[in-house]
């Protein structure tokens, strides 16, 4: 894995069709970091993620990942520093979880390459590391909604970027699975040192996990710090406007107000 870069949003403005989503937002992420975005639906937290990701393109400002431009990066180039998990998979192509996992692997190989063992042994080894080696074979249009959305984290892993980008990636898993994503997640930036980016709607899975929040509101960044510090029951109430029927924990647990 590459030396972890870090991630530079500057001054970027967004627009979609002549609505304004971001107007002079600016953030940095460091490298190593494991960083959990979260705020109301049509806060920008999924847009940020896509200009993060070079999917987006802001009409002004600039994203820099280990201090160079996107627009700089040749495809390949780029494919091997950012990873992307979509919330949802657009398009359904004919294909098998290995193959889909397999496509993880494409900037490592040359044009007309066959893959090679090595490749081979990734993809095996994160099919099993996201508990879906047992349907390798299985067509993608046939998978669960946590089987695919399990299918395209595998898909990153087998990427092995230093920097994972994530949109909501628990929507779709039951709880186990949920835990079991987290971990690993935890353990890429741990141990292997990965920047790790999540927008996250699980407030007590990301206080569990994440060591940085950035806290989001109508496409401006409210707070961007130490986790404990920006997700307190007080800024969440703020944020979501959660009214007084409704009790927020310290582990971000929020629970009806009996009586």
């Amino acid at each position: 894995m590459d030396k972890m870069p870090r991630i530079e949003v500057q001054h970027i403005d967004f627009q979609y069709h002549q609505q304004p989503i971001f107007r002079d937002l600016s953030v940095t992420i460091e490298e190593g970091e494991f960083c959990a975005v979260v705020g109301p639906n049509g806060s920008g937290k999924t847009t940020l993620l896509k200009c993060m990701a070079g999917l987006l393109t802001p009409s002004s400002g600039q994203v820099l990942v280990g201090g160079q431009e996107l627009r700089q990066y040749n495809h390949m180039d780029f494919a091997r520093k950012v990873s992307f998990v979509p919330q949802h998979q657009d398009t359904i192509f004919d294909m098998s979880v290995y193959e889909m996992v397999m496509m993880g692997r494409n900037p490592y190989q040359k044009h007309w390459q066959m893959q090679s063992g090595d490749d081979e042994e990734i993809v095996m080894r994160m099919l099993e590391r996201c508990h879906i080696a047992q349907y390798k074979d299985r067509n993608i249009s046939a998978l669960s909604g946590g089987e695919l959305q399990r299918t395209l984290i595998a898909r990153a892993m087998a990427q092995q970027t230093p920097v994972m980008l994530l949109d909501e990636p628990l929507s779709n898993l039951d709880v186990s699975h949920k835990f079991e994503i987290m971990d690993i997640l935890a353990e890429l930036n741990s141990v292997e040192k990965a920047t790790v980016v999540i927008v996250i709607h699980d407030f007590t899975m990301a206080i569990e996990y994440a060591r940085q929040a950035l806290l989001m509101r109508e496409g401006k960044i409210l707070d961007h710090n130490d986790i404990h510090a920006v997700l307190t029951p007080e800024s969440l109430r703020k944020c979501f406007n959660l009214d007084d029927s409704l009790y927020v924990s310290e582990r971000g647990v929020v629970t009806r107000i009996e009586g």
